[in-house]
C-alpha cells in the first residue's frame, strides 16, 4: 500500500514496528509459547527425593507404632511397624549418602553450597534418629527428627557453585565435618527443647496430648534435649579449635563475622549447660538460651555465607 505524500517518516516508523511485532510473535520469537523457559527435570534430584520419601514414611510408620504402644503398653502391636520404620529409614540414609557422594564427584573442588550443608545436617539428624529409635523411650523423638531431616533434605540445592576451594587439607575437612555435626546436634537440641515446652504446657493445662503422646515421658524428652546440646557443644569446641589451623587473617579471609558469632554462640551454650548443672535450668528458660545460641550459630554460618556469597560475591578463605 502506497504511503500518502508527506507521511513517509511516519510510515517508516510504523513499518519498523510491524516488523518488530512480527518477529516477537513468530514461532522463533521470544514471546512465542514454544520459546518460554521450561522447567527441566534433573536426574540429580531423584536420589534426594527418594531419601525424603523414606524419611517421611519412616517417621509416619514409627510415630504410628509408638502411639499404639503408648495407648496399649502391654500389646504386641506396633513392633513390626517399628522394625519396618527403622529399616526404611536406613535405606533412606544409604541413598542420601550416595547422593552426596555423587555431588562431590561431579564437583570435587567446589565449595559447599547452602543446600549441600543442609543435606549433610539432614543426614546426621537421620542417623541420630535411627540410634534413638532403638531405645523404647525415644522412638517418638526419633519420628519427629526424621520429619526434620526430610524437611532439610527437601531444601537440597543443585545450583551452580560459584566458588572453588581446590583439594582441601585434612584440617579444613575435619573442621567442616565437626562444624556440620555440631550444628546437626544443636538442631536436635533446639527441636526437642521446643517439643518439651509444648508437651509440658499441655500436661499442666490438663489438655489431651493426642499425637504428642509419642514424645512422653517428659523426662526422656528433657534428657534427650540436653544430651544433644552437650554433644553439640563438645563438637562445636572441636570445630572452633580445628578452625585455628587454617585461619591466617580473619579479615582477609572474610572470617571475622563467622568466628565472632560462633564464639558468642559457644559461650551461650556453655552458660546454658552450666545453668543446667548448677541451677537445674529447664523449660522456657532453657528454651530461651537454646534459641539464642542456635540463632547465633545459624547466623555465623548460614547468614554470613549467604551475605558474603550472594550479595558481596566473595567466599571464605
Amino acid at each position: 500500500m502506497a504511503c500518502p505524500e508527506g507521511q513517509a517518516g511516519n510510515c517508516a516508523i510504523i513499518g519498523r514496528a510491524g516488523v518488530g511485532f512480527t518477529v516477537l510473535l513468530s514461532p522463533t520469537g521470544p514471546w512465542h509459547h514454544d520459546c518460554r523457559p521450561k522447567p527441566r527435570w534433573s536426574p540429580r534430584l531423584l536420589l534426594p527425593l527418594i531419601a525424603v520419601a523414606c524419611y517421611v514414611i519412616g517417621a509416619v510408620w514409627l510415630a504410628t507404632a509408638t502411639y499404639q504402644h503408648r495407648s496399649e503398653p502391654f500389646s504386641a502391636q506396633g513392633r513390626g511397624g517399628r522394625i519396618a520404620a527403622v529399616a526404611i529409614t536406613g535405606v533412606g540414609v544409604l541413598i542420601h549418602a550416595i547422593a552426596l557422594l555423587q555431588e562431590r564427584r561431579m564437583a570435587p573442588g567446589a565449595a559447599l553450597s547452602l543446600g549441600d550443608t543442609l543435606a549433610l545436617v539432614s543426614l546426621t539428624i537421620a542417623i541420630t534418629a535411627i540410634v534413638m529409635a532403638v531405645k523404647p523411650g525415644r522412638r517418638g523423638m526419633a519420628a519427629l527428627l526424621l520429619l526434620i531431616a526430610a524437611v532439610l533434605e527437601a531444601a537440597f540445592s543443585e545450583g551452580a557453585r560459584k566458588f572453588s576451594i581446590g583439594q582441601p587439607g585434612w584440617e579444613l575437612a575435619f573442621h567442616v565435618a565437626m562444624a556440620t555435626t555440631a550444628f546437626a546436634f544443636l538442631t536436635i537440641g533446639m527441636v526437642l527443647a521446643i517439643a518439651q515446652v509444648i508437651v509440658d504446657r499441655r500436661l499442666r493445662s490438663r489438655q489431651p496430648l493426642g499425637l504428642l503422646k509419642i514424645l512422653t515421658p517428659l523426662e526422656s524428652l528433657e534428657s534427650g534435649c540436653f544430651q544433644s546440646i552437650f554433644a553439640g557443644f563438645a563438637v562445636l569446641t572441636l570445630a572452633l579449635v580445628s578452625g585455628a589451623f587454617f585461619v591466617q587473617d580473619l579479615f582477609a579471609q572474610h572470617l571475622i563475622h563467622k568466628v565472632v558469632l560462633a564464639l558468642i554462640a559457644w559461650i551461650v551454650f556453655g552458660v546454658l549447660l552450666l545453668g543446667r548443672l548448677k541451677f537445674g535450668w529447664r523449660g522456657r528458660k532453657a528454651l530461651r538460651w537454646t534459641f539464642a545460641g542456635y540463632a547465633l550459630l545459624g547466623l555465623s554460618y548460614f547468614g554470613s555465607k549467604l551475605i558474603l556469597e550472594n550479595i558481596l560475591g566473595k567466599h571464605w578463605g
